[in-house]
């Protein structure tokens, strides 16, 4: 076993240099990240895999970001409050959150927020790929009868329209101890987390997806914003996730 975990270090040394190099060598600060831990414990989560494995065609989540959302959706399911989700496509994080509650019995409710005709409020000048429109190849219906019939889940309240600008007052007085917020666009996830902040339960975790990726760097800003306030704690986790958690 020491032998096995030495290779695997050594291996994944070898790649962080060769990574590094290329980064400073054009100047960026990105490169590819292959961490060392060998720990994974959904090798042995078959309800996780198989939720997985039957969602990951209408998904752009990837294996571990799926992996912290069901673990996150167990941790919350003893919690104060609701879940909270903002930008959901077809469904499939909503679903593995979804899945995770029920088959803990908790009686939580999922709120999937989406326009489902596409990115908005994009194109400003914090957003350097996304201009608006993008992932519009869903729909209500698909997503309801998705959650629904294919998965059998009944936890999943959707609410279509731009959150929190049209659907907001629908859900104004809960309170949240988790959210993701998966929509693309700086202001769309600032304009969530105002609306949100308040509504969090201390120890509340709010999740980021498309943090630290090329093509969305205005997420990367926002949940940077919050490095130094004093109500939060950032994590920048190397799955794709930035995750601000609620302390005061």
């Amino acid at each position: 076993m020491k032998t096995i975990n030495f290779l695997i270090f050594a291996f994944t040394r070898v790649q962080h240099i060769f990574y590094l190099f290329i980064a400073k060598l054009i100047g960026k600060e990105y490169q590819f990240i292959t961490p060392a831990a060998t720990y994974a414990p959904w090798v042995l989560d078959k309800d996780f895999l198989a939720t997985y494995t039957k969602v990951k065609k209408n998904s752009l989540l990837n294996f571990y970001q799926a992996w912290e959302l069901w673990t996150l959706a167990a941790n919350a399911a003893s919690k104060e409050g609701n879940i909270l989700e903002v930008g959901v496509w077809r469904g499939s994080s909503s679903i593995m959150m979804g899945t995770k509650l029920q088959q803990l019995k908790s009686t939580k409710t999922i709120f999937a927020c989406d326009t489902f005709e596409g990115v908005v409020k994009a194109g400003t000048s914090e957003d350097n790929y996304y201009k608006g429109g993008e992932h519009s190849d869903t729909s209500l219906q698909f997503v309801k009868d998705h959650v629904e019939q294919t998965f059998g889940l009944r936890n999943v309240q959707l609410l279509q329209g731009i959150f929190p600008d049209a659907t907001g007052h629908l859900i104004e007085n809960e309170k949240f101890c988790l959210c993701h917020i998966d929509v693309d666009a700086y202001i769309s996830a600032k304009d969530i987390l105002t609306w949100l902040w308040p509504r969090m339960v201390i120890g509340g975790v709010i999740v980021f997806n498309d943090y630290g990726f090329p093509l969305t760097k205005g997420i990367t800003l926002l949940v940077n914003e919050y490095l130094q306030r004093e109500d939060a704690v950032r994590i920048h986790n190397l799955n794709g996730h930035g995750i601000i958690v609620k302390i005061k």
